[in-house]
C-alpha cells in the first residue's frame, strides 16, 4: 500500500504505531480512530527522534468509534491492525467506513490475528486451543484475573467465516485476501476429538486473516 501523498483513517490507532508508519511513509495527513482517549506523547517522541519533527501537524488522534466520529473528512485508505477481532457488530462497523471512502479508489485494509477459535485465539498464556477443551472455570484458575476479564469481555469471537459473512453484509467486496494458517497446525489431529463439536476445522485452523476490501461505489464512476 503506497500511502505517500494519502489520507489516511486508522481504526483502533491506541498511541500510534501505524499513524507513525504512514507518516513515515509519506502520508499526507493521518487520522487515528480509538475508543480510549490516548495520549500523543509518545507518537511525538518517535516522530521526533525520527528526525520527522515537521510531521507533527500532520495527524490527529479521537477518541470515537467509526460510528461515533463525526465529520473528520474523507480518505484515501482506511487501514486496521489486530482490532476487527475486539469490534462488536463487525457488519455494522464495516458499513459505518463507508462514509470515510467515498471515492474511486478508495480501499480498506485489514489485519488479524489470532482470530477465536485458533489455537492462540484465547489471547491469553494458555496452550494451544485450551480455550475450547478446558471449562472456565479451569481456565480462571490458571490466567491472571486481569487477562481473564479481557478474555471474556474484549472478544468478539471472529472467525474467517464470520469476518466474511459481514463483509458480505456490509456490501464490500474482497479485492485481495490471505489467510495465516495456524502455528499450532501440526498438533490439531492430536487435539481435534477434545473440540467440542460443531466447531469446523478450517475456523479451528486459521489463525489470522489479511484483506484489502472495497465498496462498489470505490470501483468506478457513476
Amino acid at each position: 500500500m503506497d500511502v505517500a501523498g494519502k489520507r489516511v483513517l486508522v481504526i483502533g490507532s491506541q498511541y500510534g504505531p501505524e499513524l507513525l508508519w504512514a507518516l513515515r511513509n509519506g502520508a499526507r495527513e493521518v487520522v487515528g480512530l480509538d475508543p480510549e482517549n490516548c495520549p500523543p506523547d509518545p507518537l511525538l517522541l518517535a516522530l521526533d527522534r525520527l528526525a520527522l519533527g515537521d510531521r507533527r501537524d500532520a495527524f490527529r488522534m479521537i477518541a470515537a468509534t467509526t460510528h461515533e466520529a463525526g465529520d473528520i473528512g474523507t480518505f484515501d485508505y482506511v487501514m486496521s491492525n489486530n482490532v476487527f477481532e475486539h469490534i462488536n457488530g463487525l457488519s455494522h462497523t464495516l458499513s459505518s467506513i463507508a462514509r470515510f471512502l467515498p471515492g474511486v479508489g478508495g480501499r480498506l485494509i485489514l489485519f488479524a490475528d489470532p482470530l477465536f477459535l485458533s489455537s492462540q485465539g484465547h489471547h491469553t498464556r494458555l496452550g494451544p486451543w485450551e480455550h475450547l477443551t478446558q471449562s472456565q472455570e479451569a481456565i480462571r484458575d490458571v490466567v491472571p484475573p486481569a487477562q481473564y476479564a479481557a478474555y471474556r469481555t474484549t472478544l468478539n469471537g471472529m472467525t474467517v467465516t464470520s469476518f466474511l459473512e459481514a463483509v458480505r453484509e456490509a456490501g464490500l467486496i474482497p479485492l485481495d485476501f490471505g489467510i495465516v494458517p495456524d502455528r499450532a497446525l501440526d498438533q490439531f489431529g492430536s487435539i481435534a476429538s477434545q473440540i467440542p463439536p460443531g466447531l469446523k476445522p478450517m475456523d479451528l485452523c486459521v489463525e489470522g486473516l489479511v484483506c484489502t476490501l472495497a465498496f462498489p461505489h470505490n470501483l468506478t464512476q457513476g
